[in-house]
């Protein structure tokens, strides 16, 4: 899917047989995915900036943020998949039928590791072939190492990491990661949200608390954070700072107001507090992503 819109960008390296890395940045976004991945063809993006939004056919969304890992091993389920602003990061594509023996050939140089790639398989369809790794020590740890690294070793140290990733998730039920399979969410719960987030959509310069939000929903405080993070992937705070810095670079593109116009827009009181969580959603500046784009 994402390897597909890479073909022609990016910086592409054969890491071992099967496995390839791509270093890119997509400056001109938002632009649509093709909802396609060949049968045994995995991609796992490692995101430094910039977001991906996965839409599945039953209304639900996953999306994927700077320093999060988003995992796809089927496209089947989804009805809409695009990339959002200045996405940045490093993908690993496989083809697991070339990667057998490279993984075979790691996990011996590991002294006899032993992958239980069926309990992946199991875990990866109970989210309907696509999941979101982070925040997460694991991620974290992810992250600040690769900020460290050259760019010549980004490629191979993603490679390593989705093999230890993969490590992780083959442990009994996922709990290296703490990532079991949860069941699904009332159909009232998945409406009531979705008619929720839909308002949040349009209410962004307005001041959003959980306890209001729960009563709009006429849902516990507690339900309420606990079902829209399965539904949507983030917690309710993270996915509305997410929401804001998006539109937030939607009217920086398109409109001719002011930072501190913008930073009122998408409900933040001060332009220095605004441009401090954009520099964290986008690596720079309003001012300059107004200039640069």
């Amino acid at each position: 899917m994402l390897a597909e819109v890479l073909a022609d960008r990016g910086d592409w390296s054969q890491v071992m047989p099967g496995v390839r890395a791509c270093l890119f940045s997509l400056e001109k976004s938002p632009l649509p995915l093709p909802l396609r991945l060949e049968p045994l063809h995995f991609e796992a993006l490692f995101c430094v900036a910039g977001t991906v939004t996965l839409t599945r056919r039953d209304g639900s969304a996953l999306t994927a943020g700077a320093r999060q890992v988003l995992l796809l091993t089927d496209a089947s389920s989804l009805s809409a998949a695009k990339v959002g602003t200045s996405l940045e990061g490093v993908l690993v594509a496989v083809d697991a039928r070339s990667a057998r023996d490279s993984l075979e050939a790691l996990c011996a140089l590991l002294g006899g590791l032993s992958l239980d790639t069926e309990q992946v398989r199991r875990w990866m369809a109970s989210r309907n072939g696509c999941a979101v790794e982070g925040p997460s020590t694991w991620s974290r740890a992810v992250f600040a190492n690769l900020d460290c690294l050259p760019q010549s070793e980004q490629a191979r140290w993603c490679v390593w990491k989705s093999a230890e990733l993969l490590y992780l998730l083959s442990a009994p039920e996922g709990n290296a990661l703490n990532v079991l399979p949860v069941p699904a969410l009332d159909r009232e719960v998945v409406r009531v949200l979705g008619k929720t987030r839909r308002y949040m959509e349009d209410h962004l310069a307005d001041p959003l608390t959980i306890p209001a939000l729960s009563r709009m929903a006429m849902l516990s405080a507690t339900t309420f954070k606990d079902a829209f993070r399965r539904l949507y992937g983030l917690p309710v705070h993270a996915w509305l700072r997410q929401r804001r810095m998006e539109r937030a670079a939607e009217l920086l593109r398109d409109s001719s107001l002011s930072v501190l116009g913008v930073a009122q827009s998408v409900g933040y009181g001060s332009a220095s507090q605004f441009t401090a969580a954009f520099r964290r959603q986008y690596g720079m500046t309003p001012a300059k992503y107004r200039k640069d784009v």
